[in-house]
C-alpha cells in the first residue's frame, strides 16, 4: 500500500487496499471515535483495572480476564487493537504480546491448539527480544510435552524431527521459542500433520496447560523484575475471521479450553456472537466496536462528525481534486453505511467504472450498484422481508438468520443497539418488492 495521497488517477488503485489494517502511525488513519456515537474504551481499560483518566493501576493489575472484542468485518477492529496494543504496551502498564492470527495461523482451519501453540511461541519471542531471562525450569515442562508428546508418537516423530532440525539455538529461551515458532508455521502450511498435531495436544491438554502456565506465571515475575510492565496481556487479532460454525466452536464450544490458560486476554471476534443467547457474555467480558453512525434511529439527519471523518478517509487516500465535486464522496460514504472497508471498497469499484480520469456521480452509482449485487448473492427472498422487517419495526429478532446477515454485513449494528439494512440493499429492486408486501399486509 503507498503512503501518500493519490494526485493523479492512476495513483489511486494503490491507495485502496482495503483487507489491510493499518496503525496509528499509517498516514491513511483516520480516528473515527467521535463518529462512532456513544462509545470509549473506558470499559476495557477498567476490567484490566487501568483508570481510564490517568491510565494507571488503581488496583493490583489483573491476572486473568477473558475479554471479546467484538465488531463488523471492516469497521476497524484491528486498527483498533493495534491503537490499543501500543497504549497498553507500556512499562507502567502491561507488557504486551499482540498476535495476528490472520498472518501466523491459517484462519481458514483453526483450532483453540493452533491459537495456544502461537501463543506459547509468540510469547517466548517477546521474551527473547526483551532480554529476559528465565531459569530452565520454567521453561523445560514445554519442552518435555514437545519431547513426550510429539516426539515420541509414531505418527508424530517425523514431524517432530523436521521441526528440531532447523533449530539453530541449544538451550534455554532461544531453543524454546524457535521450537514452538516452527512448530506455529509449519502448522499453517503443513496440512498433513496439522490434525495429528491438533489431537495429541487435545489428549494431552492437562500437560500443555500446566506447562504453559508454569512459563505464564514465572514471565510475569521476570517482566515485573525487569521493569517492563506489571502484568502480561495477550491481543489476538484475526479470529473475528472464522467462518460463524468455527467462531462459535472456537468462543463457545472450546472457551473452556481458553480460559485454562492464566493470563490476560483481549480476542477479536464477530459480531454475530454478541447475539449467542448469552453464552459469549457467561464465559467473556465483551466489549463491541460500533459500527460509524452515519444518523440517528429516528432521524433522516445526516450526522456531520460522521461524514467528516469518513471524507477524511477518503481524502487521506484520494485527492480531492480527482472527484467531481464533493457531493459525489458524500454518496459513497451514505451507501458505505458507515464501513470504512465497504467505502474503500467502493472506491475501487468507482475507480473500475470511472470513464475519464474522475471519480464522478456516475461512477459512484454504478460502485453502488457493484456492491449491492455482491450482497445480493448472499441473500434470498425471506431475507429482503426480514429486513424489511427489522428497518421498519422496533421488533428485536435474534435468531440465526438474523445472525447471518450480521456476519455477513447485510445488516449493520449501530452503538445505540440499533440495526439497518444496509443501504446497498435497499437500492435493490428485490428489497423494494419485500417492502411492498410488507404495505400490503399492514392493511
Amino acid at each position: 500500500m503507498s503512503s501518500k495521497t493519490a494526485k493523479t488517477f492512476w495513483d489511486i488503485p494503490s491507495n485502496l487496499k482495503y483487507d489491510e489494517p493499518i496503525d496509528e502511525s499509517s498516514p491513511f488513519f483516520v480516528d473515527t471515535a467521535i463518529a462512532r456515537g456513544d462509545f470509549t474504551f473506558n470499559g476495557i481499560y477498567k476490567s484490566l483495572f487501568l483508570d481510564p483518566k490517568s491510565m494507571s493501576f488503581k488496583s493490583t493489575p489483573a491476572e486473568r480476564v477473558y475479554q471479546l472484542f467484538l465488531g463488523h468485518r471492516g469497521c476497524g477492529k484491528s486498527t483498533e487493537l493495534r491503537r490499543l496494543s501500543q497504549k497498553l504496551h507500556d512499562p507502567e502498564r502491561f507488557f504486551v504480546i499482540f498476535l495476528d492470527a490472520l498472518t501466523q495461523l491459517d484462519i481458514n482451519n483453526v483450532s483453540y491448539a493452533d491459537i495456544l501453540l502461537a501463543l506459547a511461541a509468540s510469547l517466548l519471542e517477546a521474551l527473547e527480544s526483551a532480554d529476559i531471562v528465565l531459569s530452565d525450569d520454567y521453561i523445560q515442562p514445554l519442552i518435555n510435552w514437545f519431547d513426550e508428546r510429539i516426539e515420541t508418537q509414531a505418527r508424530t516423530k517425523e514431524y517432530a524431527a523436521d521441526i528440531k532440525a532447523g533449530i539453530k539455538a541449544k538451550s534455554g529461551i532461544p531453543f524454546v521459542a524457535e521450537l514452538y515458532l516452527n512448530m506455529t508455521s509449519s502448522l499453517r502450511t503443513n496440512s498433513s500433520y496439522k490434525e495429528e498435531v491438533r489431537k495429541v495436544l487435545i489428549n494431552s491438554f492437562s500437560q500443555f496447560s500446566a506447562a504453559f502456565n508454569i512459563l505464564l506465571a514465572a514471565s510475569n515475575e521476570a517482566i515485573i523484575k525487569a521493569n517492563k510492565g506489571h502484568a502480561l496481556l495477550f491481543i489476538i487479532d484475526g479470529t473475528d475471521r472464522l467462518n460463524q460454525p468455527d467462531s462459535r466452536r472456537f468462543f463457545i464450544d472450546e472457551a473452556y479450553q481458553l480460559q485454562q490458560i492464566e493470563s490476560n486476554f483481549i480476542y477479536c471476534a464477530p459480531i454475530q456472537l454478541s447475539h449467542e443467547e448469552g453464552q459469549v457474555n457467561e464465559m467473556f467480558k465483551t466489549f463491541i466496536l460500533p459500527m460509524v453512525k452515519l444518523r440517528e434511529k429516528d432521524s433522516a439527519t445526516d450526522l456531520s462528525p460522521a461524514y467528516q471523518c469518513l471524507r477524511e478517509l477518503v481524502y487521506g487516500r484520494i485527492d480531492k481534486t480527482l472527484f467531481d465535486v464533493e457531493t459525489t464522496v458524500d454518496y459513497l460514504i451514505r451507501h458505505s453505511g458507515g464501513d470504512p472497508r465497504h467505502l474503500i471498497r467502493l472506491l475501487d469499484y468507482a475507480f473500475l467504472e470511472a470513464v475519464g480520469e474522475c471519480l464522478d456521480i456516475k461512477a459512484a452509482k454504478k460502485a453502488v450498484h457493484n456492491l449491492a449485487n455482491d450482497l445480493r448473492r448472499i441473500l434470498n427472498t425471506d431475507d429482503y422481508d426480514l429486513l424489511v422487517r427489522i428497518d421498519t419495526s422496533d421488533d428485536e429478532i435474534n435468531d440465526d438468520k438474523v445472525r447471518r446477515l450480521l456476519y455477513n454485513l447485510a445488516l449493520l449494528e449501530y452503538n445505540s443497539y440499533w440495526r439497518l439494512s444496509h443501504p446497498a440493499i435497499r437500492t435493490l429492486k428485490a428489497y423494494d418488492n419485500a417492502l411492498q408486501r410488507a404495505e400490503l399486509a399492514s392493511y
